[in-house]
């Protein structure tokens, strides 16, 4: 009987050992799919990271530039976590790089992408994102949103939430959710920063339940306004890690700074 309890305990840690070499190599090859390196454009830093609750995750960011003075910034959301979070989180990659190029504004590519990921996705499914189109040599950018969490401008010391109309991608085929979509265009000025971002990093817990809030989050961008996109990032990590005061992470945590210099 000993003999046959130690054996199944083999077995079952011998499966365990499997199962997280997979997630590992599963993490490695979603780590590979979001930029490796920010893509440079004169007059603009830009700053991203994406941190998952586990070993893979559903949200996703990237940056693609479409010429010298063009560049994408995408930050996207599936909702869940896990596995089948990460499975539909490199679709939306594969699309967004398919679509994402001189022919096409953010509205365009999100319209694209719904009608194209709707007949795959499973009901229970959807995919919140935002898109913005920054154009250095016209001093604006884009900005659409399918129901992803908002935008935040810093432009002379103001915080604006940018919320365009949208819902997430694969609710509906294609007429209920392109009507509701709305493209919106501001100006790109000097110091302008922009802050894009998931619920994982506003909803991150403490110990207490305690959220860290978009009042905190808006505070904390406007007061390191100043400083490089990169030391922003750091900034903004260290409070939302300090905040969790090493409460496990509820959710997974993605953002994109970019800065108008």
């Amino acid at each position: 009987a000993v003999a046959i309890g130690n054996a199944r305990l083999y077995e079952s840690e011998r499966e365990k050992l499997i199962i997280d070499r997979d997630l590992e190599n599963a993490r490695h090859i979603q780590k590979s799919l979001l930029p490796s390196k920010i893509p440079e454009i004169s007059g603009l830093e830009i700053s991203g990271t994406m941190l998952p609750a586990m070993q893979v995750g559903g949200d996703y960011f990237d940056v693609i530039k479409v010429s010298e003075s063009k560049v994408f910034v995408v930050v996207g959301d599936v909702s869940g976590k896990g596995l089948a979070a990460s499975f539909y989180m490199s679709k939306l990659q594969t699309m967004v790089r398919l679509y994402c190029n001189n022919e096409n504004s953010p509205e365009e590519v999100l319209s694209k992408i719904n009608f194209r990921i709707y007949k795959e996705m499973e009901k229970n499914w959807f995919i919140t994102a935002t898109i913005a189109l920054f154009d250095t040599e016209n001093n604006s950018v884009k900005i659409c949103r399918a129901g992803h969490t908002p935008t935040v401008l810093i432009q002379d010391d103001i915080i604006k939430e940018l919320i365009p109309k949208g819902i997430g991608i694969g609710l509906e085929e294609g007429k209920i959710f392109n009507s509701n979509l709305e493209e919106i265009e501001v100006p790109l000025q000097q110091n302008s920063l922009f802050t894009f971002y998931s619920d994982g990093v506003s909803e991150s817990m403490n110990s207490k339940n305690e959220m860290l809030g978009e009042k905190a989050l808006n505070e904390l961008l406007l007061s390191k306004r100043d400083l490089a996109t990169t030391e922003i990032q750091t900034e903004l990590t260290n409070t939302i890690q300090k905040h969790r005061n090493d409460f496990p992470q509820n959710d997974d945590i993605t953002f994109v700074i970019v800065k108008k210099i």
